[in-house]
């Protein structure tokens, strides 16, 4: 039996390109940084011509963004659609959330970019703004969302809303760098289930009311 290879890149369906480029993207900014990636490197990673990249994406800047919001947004939108319609109350729908965080920020690819956002974006303020307003503030709007259902059936601290719809993505983030940059430095590192498992008992036990007899 003969063995078959599969066909080169270029002769693949134009409709798959822009994909391959974005997976491309992901790579190169994750390796190199915003700054030090060059279109040229991410045409090459993507197996086309920077002629034919350029078809799709007319600059770096642009690259990015869709970048961002096919690999990122995309994510949190199939979040809101899942917790739109969950059932239960506000601990099982916290813990959804917490999930879905950090099946973003949890991968390997995805905690280079993040990264790159918090050491880069300063200086490329229009990018830092884009970021923050598609994605930060999207994450914080859903952890609100939930946050305001569990106050209003009085499953949730008020007090405790605003800060943790800010704290819950960024112990994940912050587990997420532990885990993929620092765990060989660590003499006990961290699981990637401990830290998803961890960060929610964490979340759950800020957030939820006090047993009125013990203040616990």
């Amino acid at each position: 039996m003969l063995e078959t290879t599969p066909p080169p890149r270029w002769q693949r369906r134009p409709d798959e390109r822009p994909d391959e480029i974005l997976d491309a993207a992901l790579e190169v900014f994750g390796a190199q940084g915003f700054a030090g990636a060059r279109l040229e490197d991410i045409a090459r990673q993507a197996g086309v011509s920077k002629g034919t990249l350029y078809l799709y994406f007319d600059s770096k800047e642009a690259l990015f963004r869709a970048m961002v919001r096919a690999r990122v947004v995309s994510v949190l939108e199939e979040g809101e659609r899942e917790l739109l319609h969950a059932k239960g109350d506000t601990r099982t729908k916290l813990a959804l959330l917490m999930r879905r965080i950090w099946a973003v920020v949890g991968d390997p690819s995805m905690a280079r970019i993040i990264k790159l956002v918090h050491g880069e974006l300063n200086n490329f303020p229009e990018l830092a703004r884009f970021y923050f307003d598609e994605v930060i503030l999207r994450v914080r709007a859903l952890g609100l969302g939930v946050l305001a259902q569990g106050v209003a059936a009085g499953e949730v601290r008020p007090e405790q809303a605003l800060f943790a719809a800010r704290a819950m993505p960024s112990m994940l983030v912050m587990g997420s760098k532990m885990l993929h940059f620092f765990a060989p430095l660590d003499p006990a590192p961290l699981t990637a289930d401990a830290i998803i498992d961890g960060t929610i008992d964490l979340v759950l036990n800020g957030v939820l009311p006090r047993d009125a007899g013990t203040g616990r």
